[in-house]
């Protein structure tokens, strides 16, 4: 009984539904296809859309702040572009990566300085500069002689092992993950500024009141958002083996699922790393397993948007459950004030008194 108790609870919590999600995931998947359940198959699937979770990760940050970063696939694009036409222009591949994440960080402190300046919503802001990164990567394609459509090839073999080779059998693109994961889980959770981000989201006038640095957390978000972006783009043309200006044009409303998915609240607030690691794998094989079932693009693209309907259902349920499971316990913990042997004297055990024997 005990241990049923605990596996509802722990169900009830929104991880753990996303952990009961997956397995069922895997499950059915594996009954229509067999081929789905195959380990090194399935390992290897992950690098299609972990760079997905990379990006998602600081932007759970942000959006726990209270903000929202609309630009970060215009910063992919941006980065990639800047990799691939700064090492077409003989820069070594290794500084032209530096130089493409340097490009990421730049579009994001001037997110964090345009939004702590004017106090106008972080939505409205990143969506012009979602046009305006979008617009840099097209101009700076042309430095290097290629059409905003077209992709710098001839990348070195030692850079595209980067996203396509693995480390002891393990894909590199998993271990990067792996290692991102980690350090956001840090930040987020054992720092003080990861506790003052998520209550600077839960109240932010509270947060100003108590002395918290808002405008340098809000800096240090947007930062770290247009960090992973740049991550992601940096990782992309390595695997695509080929840098393109609009290589991160469609990846704004994947990201956004996986953080609301992951348990993310879109006011601020509350969330946590790990609820975006578990969604970045629901939703990643979900698609991995629609294809293996054999439906085309669209009908993937259908079903990602029934799944995010369902989920988010899912997500009131298991509050509800929680907060219904909890407010259970506190009331059989709560601890009955005995009348006789009382501390109280005077008229107030009179009162308890008289009042006890009406």
């Amino acid at each position: 009984m005990n241990v049923a108790k605990a596996v509802l609870r722990g169900a009830a919590r929104w991880e753990g539904a996303l952990v009961v999600i997956l397995m069922v995931e895997v499950v059915v998947f594996g009954a229509l296809n067999p081929r789905f359940l195959d380990a090194g198959r399935l390992i290897s699937s992950t690098s299609d859309f972990l760079y997905l979770g990379i990006i998602a990760l600081p932007l759970a940050i942000v959006m726990m702040t209270g903000g929202i970063d609309i630009s970060i696939g215009s910063i992919v694009s941006l980065s990639a572009i800047v990799t691939g036409v700064t090492f077409a222009n003989g820069v070594n591949i290794w500084l032209a990566a530096c130089l493409g994440l340097l490009a990421a960080l730049l579009a994001g402190l001037a997110n964090g300085l345009a939004i702590v300046a004017t106090g106008a919503n972080p939505m409205v802001i990143t969506l012009g500069t979602q046009f305006l990164f979008a617009g840099l990567a097209v101009g700076i394609s042309g430095l290097a002689n290629v059409s905003s459509f077209e992709g710098i090839s001839g990348l070195p073999d030692s850079f595209v092992a980067v996203g396509n080779g693995e480390t002891v059998g393990i894909p590199n693109m998993v271990l990067i993950f792996v290692v991102v994961a980690a350090i956001f889980a840090v930040v987020l959770h054992g720092t003080t500024f990861g506790r003052q981000a998520r209550l600077i989201g839960a109240n932010p006038k509270a947060a100003a009141y108590s002395g918290f640095a808002v405008t340098r957390i809000t800096i240090c978000a947007y930062l770290l958002s247009a960090l992973g972006a740049g991550i992601a783009g940096v990782l992309l043309t390595s695997y695509l083996a080929s840098a393109r200006a609009d290589i991160g044009a469609n990846m704004l409303m994947p990201v956004l699922t996986l953080v609301v998915i992951g348990g993310v609240s879109m006011f601020g607030g509350e969330g946590t790393i790990v609820g975006v690691i578990i969604a970045t794998f629901v939703i990643g094989f979900l698609q991995q397993g629609l294809r293996f079932a054999g439906m085309s693009e669209s009908e993937v693209a259908v079903a990602n948007g029934t799944a995010l309907v369902l989920v988010a259902s899912l997500r009131w349920w298991t509050s509800h459950t929680a907060e219904t499971l909890k407010n259970q316990r506190a009331r059989r913990r709560k601890p009955r004030t005995p009348i006789t042997g009382s501390s109280l004297q005077g008229p107030e055990v009179d009162v308890l008194q008289s009042t006890r024997t009406r």
